[in-house]
This record gives C-alpha cells, structure tokens and sequence, in this order.
C-alpha cells in the first residue's frame, strides 16, 4: 500500500530566512522523496492600513523515510 504524501509548507518576506529553515527541516528528518515543490509569491499586509510586503509561500509535498 502506498504511503500518504505529507505537506510542509514555509512562508516569510525572505529568500534566506525561507532556504535556512529549509535546510535546517531537511537535516532534521534525514532523508525524504520529494514529489513536488510549489513556490507563490504574494503581497501580504502585517498591519491594518500599511503597505504591503511581498511574501513567499514555498509548499513541499514528500513522502517521509520509512521507520524502522
């Protein structure tokens, strides 16, 4: 039988901030299949009545390692 897919998703107004804990995510489980990466790039607002930030929306779908 297949095993689900599982979804992580990260979101921030920084490339860096985004690919750090990315990198940190992908250390901690080890090892991963990735099927599909979905990258958006959006304008959020942090306040009411302020401008707006753009904001990237990064969504990966995997399938963990096996346990053991």
């Amino acid at each position: 039988m297949p095993k689900p897919l599982k979804v992580k998703i990260f979101m921030d107004t920084d490339a860096s901030a985004i690919e750090g804990r990315m990198n940190d995510w992908l250390d901690k489980i080890g090892s991963a299949s990735i099927i599909k990466t979905e990258t958006v790039v959006t304008a959020i607002a942090e306040k009411p009545n302020a401008g707006s930030l753009p904001c990237i929306v990064v969504t990966v779908w995997y399938e963990p390692p096996e346990s053991n």
